[in-house]
């Protein structure tokens, strides 16, 4: 019992370091240094490698809940919109929504890309799916800003070292028939390329798929219909 209790006072210690973090990241510029912000970037990555699985899948939740706020940018966030959100909030409380809404790092396209390439470090595959979920999500939608974090996650998952990255690069790869996202999803398989040989994969695993990255590489070179 009493170990137990070390283990759950250890898990909320962590779980509040997270939050620290977060809350560095999402407060720059305004209230938090690019220092602090690039501290607390790096510090979160080093929690999830140490991290078990409780530790890892709220650090995964919190950082997903935060790049959940770009549908929020369809919509600019003023009094009377926060106020009907939270109809029961109190003035104060609905003004702070409508500062952070203004000013936090997270409600702006360049705070989400860097976010999203928090991503890209996290060892193992459960970051790896939460980019492909990502990905999924900004294909669906049709707007500038979507494209652009689209295109952050691609290069995530090009700096991602779990297969399942490279598995999913090479599926979009290949049933994708835009030009433009086709020549991105390739950008980020070149980054994979030079780094197949680090995967903890059978010879023969690794040939194929060094094969696979050689002929989509080369099907980017050649001009297209589309072109």
């Amino acid at each position: 019992m009493a170990l137990k209790k070390t283990a759950e006072a250890k898990s909320a210690s962590v779980f509040r370091d997270i939050d620290r973090c977060v809350a560095a990241i999402i407060l720059y510029p305004i209230s938090s240094k690019e220092e602090a912000k690039n501290a607390a970037m790096e510090n979160l990555v080093k929690i999830y490698t140490k991290g078990n699985d409780a530790i890892r899948q709220h650090l995964l939740s919190v950082v997903q809940e935060n790049v959940a706020h770009v549908y929020d940018m369809k919509v600019i966030q003023t009094y009377e919109v926060c106020r009907i959100k939270t109809p029961k909030a109190n003035p104060g409380t609905i003004k702070s929504g409508v500062y952070r809404a203004m000013f936090d790092y997270n409600s702006s396209t360049e705070g989400i890309v860097e976010l999203i390439g928090l991503l890209g470090e996290l060892n193992g595959h459960e970051a790896a799916k939460l980019l492909t979920r990502l990905f999924s999500h900004f294909c669906s939608v049709n707007s500038e800003a979507d494209r652009m974090l689209r295109n952050s996650v691609i290069e995530a998952l090009g700096e991602s070292n779990s297969s399942y990255s490279l598995n999913a690069l090479i599926e979009y790869a290949r049933l994708t028939d835009n030009d433009t996202l086709f020549g991105r999803l390739v950008s980020s398989l070149a980054v994979w390329n030079e780094k197949i040989d680090s995967l903890d994969l059978p010879a023969e695993k690794k040939l194929e798929l060094k094969d696979e990255l050689k002929f989509l590489m080369a099907k980017e070179e050649k001009p297209t219909q589309y072109g």
